[in-house]
């Protein structure tokens, strides 16, 4: 592959962002693979470093993940005889930064991953005062509105492609069927991802990040739920079914 000589970049993240934001709203792992191909087909990338703290038990496998697209692993944990543990991932990713910032032959682009708006003041400066182009990744709806304004062009994970979207009609199409067999519309968590998938031919990764993305614009509820009179209350999702049409995912005719 072959590169303009001005599009060399360095790729610095936040791997606890990244990985705590999407198994909170997603229930799934990054999709480091994907990801980084993506970055180094659009750049020539010299640097490609992960900041976290990676002794963590969640992150228990995420190294081994990591280190199929990168050997930069960055550990973050700060400790000191007699004081408490301390996650210094932000200082130790800003240092990075800036020291890279300063050399002479540093690259004329930076790919930040992070929704942290202490990251705002270091873009700015990148941007303003040395002319670098600056681009932010982050998790959808978890992004710094001041890192976002900052950056040359800031993008979310997940973007709202085709298949996002095609997910969200299996999702409706799903409830559809059930309110027109049963009456009620309403599904437990995983027989909702499980029946989704299977009949679609598409990973359960993929149904979680949609289902995800569903609950947080309110399209889907969360709600105890009786399935019949003298039944235990069960963890169920309910279609809100007005939210569905507006949103242009179901047609009640």
């Amino acid at each position: 592959m072959f590169f303009r000589a001005d599009n060399r970049a360095a790729v610095f993240i936040d791997y606890e962002y990244w990985y705590v934001s999407m198994k909170d709203r997603y229930r799934v792992r990054p999709d480091l693979d994907s990801w980084c191909r993506q970055i180094r087909g659009k750049y020539q990338v010299e640097r490609l470093s992960f900041f976290g703290d990676f002794q963590h038990p969640s992150f228990s496998g995420e190294v081994a993940r990591i280190r199929a697209v990168s050997n930069e692993i960055i550990e973050t944990r700060w400790e000191n005889r007699g004081q408490a543990v301390k996650d210094m991932s932000d200082v130790i990713m800003l240092d990075a930064i800036y020291r890279l910032a300063a050399k002479k032959k540093s690259p004329p682009s930076f790919v930040l991953f992070t929704g942290d708006g202490h990251f705002q003041p270091v873009v700015r400066y990148l941007v303003q005062d040395l002319r670098k182009n600056v681009e932010v990744y982050g998790v959808r709806t978890t992004m710094s509105r001041a890192l976002r304004d900052a950056a040359s062009a800031s993008f979310e994970i997940p973007s709202e492609d085709d298949q996002l979207t095609a997910c969200f009609r299996y999702i409706v199409a799903d409830f559809d069927r059930i309110a027109q067999n049963h009456g009620n519309a309403f599904a437990t968590y995983q027989s909702l991802v499980s029946r989704v998938s299977a009949s679609n031919r598409i990973p359960r990764e993929q149904v979680e990040m949609a289902l995800g993305e569903m609950l947080d614009r309110g399209w889907l509820t969360k709600k105890k739920y009786r399935v019949a009179y003298g039944e235990p209350m069960i963890n169920a999702i309910l279609p809100e079914w007005d939210e569905l049409i507006e949103a242009g995912l179901h047609n009640p005719g």
